[in-house]
């Protein structure tokens, strides 16, 4: 493995509480970052409920399956990697896990209405040969997670099998992870719901792109 990709993966695991405490505040979930800081050192936490303390376990698992997948050089972006983590990360929570949607869905907060399951193969195929439009590898793999969300291949799981698609495009081209800050949570979701509104991705690139650039500076890259 190149030694960039080495780099890129030690950062991922060195940040690895971060990263999933980011990806279940995504979720609104109650968990505070020492609870799980604490929870992945082995120690349960209490006060919980058991189903919370579960779907955190499938977020940890999730991470972790995508780390290992990029360490294998096994990721890809297609449609049997992006199954088998939207497997993991909705496990329990979603009507049909590890497969394309077979029925419709809305979106909270926006009239949009994604893709007719009938269509949602094509969907893909088209969201990957979109990727080329863009120079910049970081560009296309923004953008991976945006229509991971938009298109809403799956019942439920969309944003964070987006967010774990990303990050194996991002690790697997020695770039160090993304994730969403909790604190700019509130941000990430009013221009979510403008980029559903309207289909135009550049409010949520730059976006994304602070807060990747926030990593880079952390890490002297």
């Amino acid at each position: 493995m190149h030694k960039d990709i080495q780099r890129a993966i030690f950062i991922a695991k060195k940040l690895f509480a971060e990263l999933v405490y980011d990806v279940q505040a995504l979720e609104g979930m109650p968990f505070t970052m020492p609870e799980v800081q604490t929870y992945l050192q082995g120690i349960t936490v209490g006060g919980h409920k058991v189903a919370d303390e579960e779907k955190l376990k499938q977020q940890a698992l999730g991470w972790k399956r995508l780390i290992s997948l990029v360490e294998e050089d096994a990721f890809q972006v297609s449609k049997p990697v992006a199954c088998v983590l939207q497997s993991i990360i909705a496990k329990d929570e979603a009507l049909e896990v590890g497969q394309f949607r077979s029925g419709r869905v809305g979106i909270s907060g926006t009239d949009y209405q994604p893709p007719d399951p009938e269509s949602l193969d094509d969907y893909f195929q088209t969201m990957i040969q979109s990727l080329d439009q863009y120079t910049d590898l970081r560009d296309q793999a923004y953008v991976l997670h945006l229509l991971f969300a938009r298109n809403q291949f799956f019942f439920d799981g969309n944003k964070r099998t987006g967010l774990l698609m990303m990050n194996g495009l991002l690790l697997s081209k020695a770039r160090p992870p993304l994730s969403i800050p909790a604190k700019r949570l509130h941000e990430y979701n009013v221009g979510m719901i403008r980029y559903f509104d309207t289909g135009d991705p550049s409010e949520m690139l730059a976006f994304l792109r602070q807060c990747h650039d926030r990593m880079h500076e952390r890490f002297g890259l």
